[in-house]
C-alpha cells in the first residue's frame, strides 16, 4: 500500500500544470529579484520552461527560458567577485543552459567559460569538466534539462513504472487475502495385503504318525 501512495504523489506532480511552476516562483520567492531569492525563482522559471517545452508549447517555453536566464544573471550581480563562489558558478552555468536552449550559442559559451572559472576557484574539477562538455556540445539539439531536473517525459516514464509496481503489489495483496490457508495433508499409505499362507505339509512320515498316536493312546508322552 505504501508503494501505491508513492505512486499517487508522483502522479500528481507529473500532471501538474506548467503554470504552477510560475505561480511557485512568485509565491515562494517574491515578484522582485532579491539575492539570494533570484536563484530559487530562476529555478522555478526553468522548470516551467521545460514543462512547456515538453508539452510542445515552444513559444511559451522560450519566454521562461529567457526569464530564467535573466534571474540567474541578476542574482550574480548581487554577489561581488570575491564572494559566494558556490552560487556564482551554477548561476553562470544555468544561464548558459538557458541561452543554449534559446539558440544563443555564442552567449551560452561565454557564460560557460565564466562558470568554469568559478568552479575552478572552489576546486570543483568535476563540474568544470562537465561544463566544458556542455560547451563542446553547443549547437547539438537538446530537449532535456541538463541540471538534474526531470522532464515531463521522464516523469511519465517513472509514473508508468510505479503504476506497474502498484498494480502488481495490489494484485499480490488481494490474492494473499483471498487464498485459503493450506492444510497439512499426510497421505495414508495402506500396507499391502499378504496372501494367506498355505498350510505346511507335515514332515512326519506315516510311521512317525503311528508312533505318536500310540503314545497318546497309552499316555507315553
Amino acid at each position: 500500500m505504501r508503494k501505491l501512495v508513492v505512486f499517487l504523489v508522483l502522479l500528481s506532480t507529473v500532471f501538474a500544470s506548467c503554470d504552477e511552476y510560475v505561480t511557485s516562483a512568485v509565491n515562494d520567492f517574491g515578484t522582485s529579484c532579491v539575492y539570494p531569492q533570484c536563484f530559487g525563482a530562476a529555478g522555478r522559471y526553468k522548470e516551467a520552461a521545460f514543462c512547456y517545452w515538453g508539452e510542445g508549447d515552444v513559444s511559451t517555453a522560450r519566454i521562461y527560458f529567457q526569464k530564467a536566464a535573466d534571474y540567474y544573471l541578476q542574482g550574480i550581480s548581487y554577489v561581488g567577485p570575491a564572494g559566494d563562489y558556490p552560487l556564482r558558478a551554477p548561476s553562470y552555468e544555468y544561464a548558459g543552459d538557458m541561452k543554449a536552449q534559446l539558440g544563443n550559442y555564442a552567449v551560452a559559451a561565454k557564460y560557460y567559460d565564466a562558470a568554469i572559472s568559478e568552479y575552478l576557484k572552489i576546486d570543483n574539477i568535476a563540474k568544470a569538466n562537465e561544463v566544458k562538455a556542455k560547451k563542446a556540445a553547443l549547437g547539438q539539439p537538446t530537449v532535456a534539462p541538463t541540471t538534474g531536473e526531470a522532464t515531463v517525459s521522464q516523469n511519465l516514464l517513472l509514473a508508468g513504472f510505479f503504476f506497474l509496481v502498484a498494480v502488481v503489489a495490489l494484485a499480490l495483496f488481494f490474492w494473499r487475502r483471498r487464498s485459503p490457508p493450506k492444510e497439512d495433508f499426510t497421505p495414508i499409505v495402506s500396507e499391502p495385503t499378504r496372501p494367506p499362507e498355505e498350510p505346511k505339509e507335515s514332515a512326519e512320515s506315516p510311521k512317525e504318525k503311528m508312533r505318536e498316536k500310540i503314545r497318546k493312546k497309552y499316555g507315553l508322552e
